[in-house]
């Protein structure tokens, strides 16, 4: 045998050992995860069944939702959403929405954190919504109490009168 058929007789051998050796061994199953993002970046979804309620804000400029599930700032012709860190933009208030950095927020709400404009919503939904709820309180307590003595007032001044009055 010469050389060329010794390595030619090697080759063959080690192929049909590693061939016997991938036979031999046991399936292993391939995991994959294949994302194709087409058209400017992945929308991600936020359930949103009713149109939220706003408040307007005097101090940073712009109106936030309350009673919402989300944190969502109106300003101009876009809603932002807030949610775990990352902000959302929006035409619309149930989307679709598209994750920006947050320098792409206009700069009026860009210059608060999340919390203080939490801070901002909860102390100006709290004043306006006490104010509201105290005035209107004292008003129908005061009605009520009013109504209640007339009425008693009228029945007694018209048993006092049908009793001093002669019989006929």
């Amino acid at each position: 045998m010469n050389k060329k058929e010794r390595v030619m007789k090697s080759k063959m051998l080690m192929l049909a050992g590693v061939a016997g050796m991938l036979m031999a061994s046991p399936s292993v199953d391939a995991l994959a995860d294949v994302n194709v993002s087409i058209g400017g970046g992945p929308r991600t979804a936020f359930v949103i069944d009713r149109p939220p309620t706003f408040i307007q804000l005097a101090t940073p400029g712009f109106s936030i939702s309350y009673g919402a599930p989300y944190d969502i700032v109106l300003y101009g012709n876009f809603y932002y959403l807030y949610d775990h860190g990352q902000w959302y933009r929006s035409h619309r208030y149930n989307g679709p929405w598209r994750s920006i950095h947050v320098r792409q927020l206009p700069p009026r709400i860009r210059r608060y954190r999340i919390e203080q404009i939490r801070r901002f919503r909860d102390d100006e939904y709290s004043r306006r919504h006490d104010r509201r709820f105290d005035r209107r309180d004292d008003r129908r307590d005061d009605r009520r109490d009013d109504r209640r003595d007339d009425r008693r007032d009228d029945r007694r001044d018209r048993r006092d009168d049908s009793w001093s009055m002669p019989p006929r």
